[in-house]
């Protein structure tokens, strides 16, 4: 019985499934995030040999398909097909872009603009097979609205330029015993500063109470949906539907900046693979 593996691999965690062809889960687990973009080869190699081992000879795949964070040039999907080939030298290994992954969960085979709201942030206008057209993201540093990473960003600058009203300011400073030094640490000479700053966004769903908290929560979901949404052409005329735990965890806010943009969200999930699974059970019948 042919035994497919999918990977859905984000900065934070990559979830792994393995099926077979009658649609049996075999196998799931999460492992550690990776970005493709950032990893190296022996990282890469290490992790995937891992994840053989976890699995066991008896899970062996014919078919994988990898949809990483930061597999956006065919450059690095070669880089991790050639590192799952080197793990799995007997299966048919293809990396994708972790925003396709989104598409087909989100979409299956119907046109749609799929979006993705976790640490990272990205959005496509898919048409039922492939990416037609993608905005970029640009990452942390000069893009990901909306995001985790974003929304930690906005909190901790608001905390200390004292723009956070002084109650919420005093029991961020409490709760995460952070210094100034301790951030600009953080932020400027860790490996993973974008990690770090979607650990704060727990705080702004605890505090969603105050009024301006909500604002700085809504604000950012705005800033994705006019500088990402709004510039795909027909965007009005088309479903929109988001993945990721930022989009799920803050769903009624980020309807009603859509909503207020005048899109409509068809569905908001926690995460891509449920969809892939679906998707790729349906597509091997």
């Amino acid at each position: 019985m042919k035994k497919t593996l999918i990977a859905d691999a984000g900065s934070t965690k990559v979830e792994w499934v393995m099926i077979d062809s009658s649609g049996k889960t075999t196998a799931r687990f999460v492992e550690e995030g990776m970005n493709s973009l950032l990893a190296n080869a022996d990282e890469v190699a290490s992790a995937f040999a891992a994840v053989r081992k976890r699995l066991g000879e008896e899970n062996v795949p014919e078919e994988i398909y990898f949809y990483g964070a930061g597999c956006a040039t065919p450059r690095i999907c070669g880089k991790i097909e050639e590192a799952l080939r080197g793990v799995w030298p007997e299966a048919k290994a293809t990396a994708s872009s972790d925003l396709l992954g989104t598409a087909r969960s989100l979409f299956a085979d119907t046109p749609g603009i799929a979006c993705i709201l976790g640490t990272g942030s990205n959005s496509c206008l898919y048409d039922g097979k492939q990416i037609a057209t993608n905005v970029p993201s640009l990452g942390y540093i000069l893009g990901d609205e909306g995001s985790g990473a974003a929304l930690g960003k906005r909190l901790v600058a608001d905390a200390f330029k004292n723009h956070l009203p002084e109650v919420i300011r005093e029991k961020f400073l409490a709760r995460y015993n952070l210094s100034l030094g301790d951030i600009l640490e953080k932020v400027y000479r860790s490996s993973a500063p974008n990690k770090f700053l979607a650990s704060l966004v727990p705080f702004l769903k605890e505090n969603l109470w105050n009024p301006y908290i909500y604002s700085l929560v809504h604000q950012e979901f705005t800033h994705f949906v006019k500088r990402n949404i709004a510039m795909y052409e027909g965007a009005h005329t088309l479903p929109v539907s988001f993945t990721g735990s930022i989009a799920y965890h803050f769903s009624d806010i980020l309807r009603e900046a859509a909503a207020a943009q005048g899109y409509d969200v068809d569905s908001i999930t926690d995460g891509p693979m449920e969809g892939l699974i679906a998707y790729h059970i349906n597509a091997g019948k």
